[in-house]
């Protein structure tokens, strides 16, 4: 997603929430210490990284959703929203809105809204919050806001946008790999005039299969540190959210198209509100596909939802395809007629 276009929808639908909210809001419990040494077990040794992917042979080229969050008021220190609320007033401000039409339904985003069981983290002189979270059971997204209170380790830094983590991941409970595909996107103060000094907006993104099984996924960040300075906040902060399960649309395998001369032959086809995975692999060795623009979802009433309304993440060998495409917009999955590949149709299970 375009993280510009959400800066005035964001501000409208947080200040909407927290208005609605603030009154019944919980304290935020603390994390727990078998969280704490948990992550700090399933965090040794990865790499610090924005986006992931292990599969295949080929690195991916994922664009994970990008969800750029705008403005807070002070009053909002210590609150979380939750529920799905926030990625619903999120969308319906979207640039989006009006060009996916009735083929989008944001209403489905508050049975999407998972529980935050630790919704603030902190210590070490960072605080770390979590906002909202929904999963359609493939793709989920998290909105947390971060508050450096280390005055030492803000006046060290020279430049806010360039904070990092050493280590940060949202990792299913029991897991010890990342997901296939995860992103982490950070905005500064810098950028938004009415957060005070020293706040941050984060938004995890991720693709998961497991997702549909409901459960519980831990958000982590571990060592925070300024790229191309001394500055460094040692420790980690922990979050739990619980997502419900969620059932998919799934296509009919073995259905057959052909693109730039090569037949392919569908594996797997699963579709939910905010994201399409497919896997097919090539009648013949030799797969080597340099343009996939071809790729569109067909409501029941013609629209066509293509590639330049999605971002796309391919990944290739020479036999094997993978495509995730990450809607713009929740799409309305019960009026999808069938995905077009080619311009082929492939069909979905009633």
């Amino acid at each position: 997603m375009d993280g510009p276009v959400f800066d005035a929808m964001l501000k409208t639908a947080l200040e909407e929430a927290l208005r609605q909210d603030l009154e019944e809001a919980p304290p935020a419990p603390r994390p727990s210490r078998r969280h704490r040494r948990r992550m700090r077990r399933l965090l040794d040794g990865y790499a610090n990284r924005e986006t992931g992917c292990g599969w295949r042979r080929r690195p991916a080229r994922w664009l994970a959703v990008v969800v750029i969050a705008a403005l807070l008021t002070g009053t909002a220190a210590g609150y979380a929203l939750g529920g799905g609320g926030l990625f619903q007033r999120m969308f319906e401000e979207s640039n989006w809105a009006d060009r996916y039409g009735g083929a989008a339904d944001t209403s489905q985003l508050l049975g999407m809204g998972g529980d935050l069981n630790a919704a603030a983290a902190e210590g070490n002189g960072l605080r770390f919050e979590l906002l909202d979270a929904v999963s359609d059971g493939q793709f989920a997204m998290v909105c947390g806001r971060l508050t450096i209170q280390d005055r030492h380790f803000l006046e060290q830094m020279e430049n806010p946008g360039d904070l990092s983590f050493k280590e940060w991941g949202m990792l299913r409970q029991g897991e010890t790999e990342l997901p296939v595909s995860c992103g982490l996107s950070i905005n500064s103060w810098v950028n938004r005039p009415e957060l005070e000094e020293g706040q941050y907006y984060l938004v995890f993104s991720v693709s998961d299969g497991a997702l549909s099984e409901g459960g519980e996924y831990e958000v982590c960040l571990r060592d925070a540190f300024c790229r191309g300075g001394s500055a460094e906040l040692a420790g980690d902060w922990t979050m739990s959210v619980t997502f419900s399960p969620a059932a998919l649309r799934t296509g009919t395998p073995e259905q057959v198209c052909r693109i730039a001369g090569r037949t392919l032959i569908l594996d797997r086809l699963s579709i939910s509100p905010l994201a399409l995975n497919m896997e097919l692999h090539a009648a013949e060795p030799g797969l080597e596909l340099e343009d996939i623009s071809s790729l569109a979802v067909r409501m029941e009433d013609g629209t066509l939802i293509g590639r330049e309304d999605c971002v796309l993440g391919v990944t290739q060998s020479e036999s094997d395809l993978r495509l995730i495409l990450e809607f713009q917009m929740p799409l309305d999955v019960e009026r999808v007629d069938c995905v077009l590949m080619g311009g082929q149709p492939l069909y979905l299970e009633e």
